[in-house]
């Protein structure tokens, strides 16, 4: 009688794991919000193999365009950012980095980027100025993409940082604007204005959300003003500078301030790797404690851990009081853990195979094989270990 009742009571656990699964956060869904120029809507040629989807890049859709709704996530393809949109370092970081991530990682990003406008515009404190102005003067061509974004690109990015933070996790800003300001002596202050506006209104902390500020064209008319790019880099604690040498600019009649598609795709590439460099950074390191026994926990539901060797990684932890987990299939679920709480993932060797939420969830494509789960608190406590064989999935 007793196995039946404790049956049932993990079968409904279940059930209220899978009916509350589709309303959580998904800790593997890395995001990032793209705002900018022209370089940053992209302006090389879309080609054939623009257009072949990769199921783990995504776009968070900003701008209102390609029957599309604005808010949700689509598999990832130009134009990322309005309309007008062609290929940028947008579209050649997210496939670099979904490269390189574990094949539990999905990113996405959402491109809020009109060429040729000031900072101001993305100011919050100055956009309605800086748009009627221009409308008094008749340069009036790009409001079409103003009004993809909503008529507001800085409400905008804030509207697609908070559905963000309720299905993924913001990751950093992708930055790269300054053409239409090399006139503007202070313009390394108004960017870092824009960042810290953006940051306290989406509650995001600085230490854990970095913006990466790309250089301009160095061959290119603007490239003198770098100095300036490094300086807005330079002004915020967790401000990237990218550089852009070597990548080359394209000549066109008027100006010289795009980049090559050749250059498109080694700058992307550049914000990627920075960003894959600061990833490792930001992932907290695992205490170890060698000297004490080992406490993983016990569950013969999912198979004794004692007659294992278990990394150093999963010793001198204990369960805290009323953490339970249970593994049934490819989902793993966890009930009492506190909020803000993760689960990792580990093979044997202690390589990192994926993370979940404070209530488990689904786990990623697996071999068969000896797992670790590893439960930590928001700030990177270990407050579980269990180790358990899946088949492969």
């Amino acid at each position: 009688m007793n196995k039946v009742i404790l049956t049932a009571q993990a079968m409904l656990f279940v059930v209220w794991l899978l009916a509350t699964a589709c309303l959580a956060q998904d800790p593997n869904l890395h995001i990032y919000l793209a705002y900018g120029q022209s370089n940053m809507s992209g302006q090389a040629t879309v080609t054939d193999k623009d257009r072949v989807q990769d199921p783990r890049f995504l776009v968070l859709r900003a701008a209102n365009h390609s029957n599309q709704k604005v808010g949700e996530f689509y598999p990832a393809a130009p134009p990322m950012g309005h309309s007008q949109s062609k290929v940028g370092i947008a579209d050649i970081f997210g496939r670099t980095m979904v490269a390189n991530l574990p094949d539990s990682i999905k990113v996405a990003v959402a491109n809020v980027a009109i060429g040729g406008q000031s900072i101001d515009l993305f100011d919050k404190d100055r956009n309605k100025a800086y748009v009627q102005n221009a409308k008094n003067k008749g340069d009036t061509w790009w409001i079409q993409y103003l009004d993809e974004y909503g008529g507001d690109v800085y409400k905008r990015i804030v509207e697609m940082g908070k559905i963000a933070k309720q299905k993924g996790v913001i990751k950093g800003f992708l930055f790269h604007q300054g053409e239409a300001d090399y006139q503007m002596n202070d313009w390394p202050k108004r960017v870092k204005k824009v960042y810290d506006d953006l940051i306290a209104e989406l509650e995001l902390d600085p230490e854990k959300t970095p913006i990466l500020i790309g250089e301009l064209a160095p061959t290119g008319d603007l490239g003198w003003r770098n100095d300036a790019v490094k300086q807005a880099a330079d002004l915020i604690p967790n401000g990237h500078l990218i550089s852009a040498q070597g990548c080359p600019a394209l000549k066109e009649t008027s100006y010289t301030l795009h980049f090559t598609r050749e250059g498109y795709e080694t700058f992307g590439k550049r914000y990627a790797e920075k960003m894959l460099e600061l990833l490792k950074t930001m992932e907290p390191e695992v205490p170890v404690d060698t000297a004490a026994k080992d406490t993983s926990v016990k569950d013969t539901a999912v198979g004794d851990t004692t007659k294992d060797s278990i990394p150093d990684l999963a010793r001198g932890v204990s369960a805290l009081p009323g953490i339970a987990m249970h593994v049934t299939g490819k989902l793993l679920a966890v009930a009492g853990a506190p909020a803000g709480a993760r689960v990792r993932l580990f093979d044997m060797q202690g390589n990192l195979l994926g993370v979940l939420g404070a209530q488990g969830g689904a786990m990623p494509q697996i071999r068969a094989g000896r797992i670790l789960a590893v439960v930590e608190s928001a700030s990177g406590v270990r407050l579980m270990t269990r180790a358990f064989n899946v088949t492969g999935f």
